[in-house]
C-alpha cells in the first residue's frame, strides 16, 4: 500500500515538472525530438554500413538508444558506439 502511494506521488511529480517545462520552454521538446530522430536514423545507417563491411559492431535501436540520442545528442551517439566497440572485444 505504501509503495503504491509513493509511486503515485513520483508519477504526479514527474507529470507536474513535465507540464512546467513544456509551458515555459517548448523548444526543449522540439530539440529533444530532433536529436533523437536524427540519432536513431544515424544508428540505423551506420549499423547498415558496418554490417555490409563485415564488422561485428552493432548498436541496434531501442528505447534506451533513442533516449540517449535525445538527451545527449552527438556525444550520446559516440557513447553508444564506444560501448558497443568496448564490449565487442
Amino acid at each position: 500500500m505504501e509503495s503504491t502511494i509513493l509511486a503515485g506521488i513520483i508519477v504526479a511529480s514527474i507529470i507536474f515538472i513535465a507540464i512546467c517545462i513544456i509551458r515555459r520552454r517548448p523548444d526543449i521538446i522540439v530539440n529533444f525530438g530532433l536529436r533523437a530522430c536524427i540519432g536513431t536514423a544515424a544508428i540505423y545507417l551506420l549499423d547498415l554500413i558496418l554490417r555490409s563491411k563485415g564488422y561485428g559492431i552493432n548498436v541496434g535501436i531501442n528505447g534506451i538508444t533513442f533516449l540517449t540520442n535525445g538527451l545527449l545528442g552527438l556525444p550520446g551517439f559516440l557513447l553508444l558506439y564506444g560501448l558497443a566497440f568496448y564490449y565487442s572485444l
